[in-house]
């Protein structure tokens, strides 16, 4: 039987709650609960950059914006879509950079890193959330984990399509795709279970991942 956290998500998705959700009145697509769970790990682990991919409306770019902004952090959030459908001008806030292009394009990453180790050193926060098939997520996993440096900290979003609990028919998605690159790449990315349980169900469940092995990471 379910857990009640997890009924309740169910409950939150299956009535498309998630597609109304936003954040300075521009919308955002995520669970109320994941979004405070990822302020408390870029506070905690004094993160200085997020990239994010799957920009979409804008909504998660500008509340991470915010975030850095307010904790007094260097960095910027480097946000990454083919078409994002913006609802905000990202150049309007100086902690947002936009790119366009395909998040699995390892010329696409170069830029992205290009960016992050222009200025400000320190922590990345990774949140992969663009298209949700199995083979996209496995290059954008593929171009950006071999970037990162132990410390930085990757979340694979929406894990919970395919099935796991939500949309069945989906096809192998982001679940898929991570499970096989952790099995394939043994000692690059540590799970990180108080992180993911810590609010009973995430939509990222089995995505908290913190990277490891720094003596192997390349790019950066």
């Amino acid at each position: 039987m379910a857990s009640v956290p997890q009924q309740y998500f169910e409950w939150y998705y299956n009535a498309n709650i998630w597609k109304t959700l936003t954040y300075r009145g521009v919308r955002t697509l995520k669970y109320p609960m994941d979004l405070w769970n990822y302020q408390e790990i870029i506070t905690e682990r004094n993160v200085q950059w997020v990239l994010e991919t799957g920009t979409r409306h804008g909504g998660s770019a500008l509340f991470f914006a915010d975030l850095l902004t307010n904790l007094g952090r260097g960095g910027k959030v480097v946000t990454i879509d083919v078409e994002p459908e913006l609802r905000i001008d990202p150049r309007s806030h100086p902690r947002i950079e936009l790119l366009i292009g395909d998040s699995g394009s390892a010329e696409v990453m170069e830029r992205a890193w290009r960016e992050l180790r222009r200025t400000a050193p320190g922590e990345v926060f990774v949140i992969l959330d663009s298209d949700h098939r199995k083979p996209h997520v496995l290059r954008e996993l593929e171009a950006i984990v071999p970037r990162m440096r132990a410390g930085d900290y990757l979340v694979v979003e929406d894990t919970v399509v395919n099935g796991h609990p939500v949309r069945p028919n989906h096809g192998p998605g982001p679940l898929e795709a991570v499970q096989e690159f952790v099995a394939s790449r043994s000692g690059l990315l540590a799970a990180d279970p108080r992180r993911e349980g810590r609010f009973g169900f995430s939509a990222a469940q089995g995505g908290y991942f913190i990277r490891t092995n720094e003596a192997t990471a390349a790019g950066r």
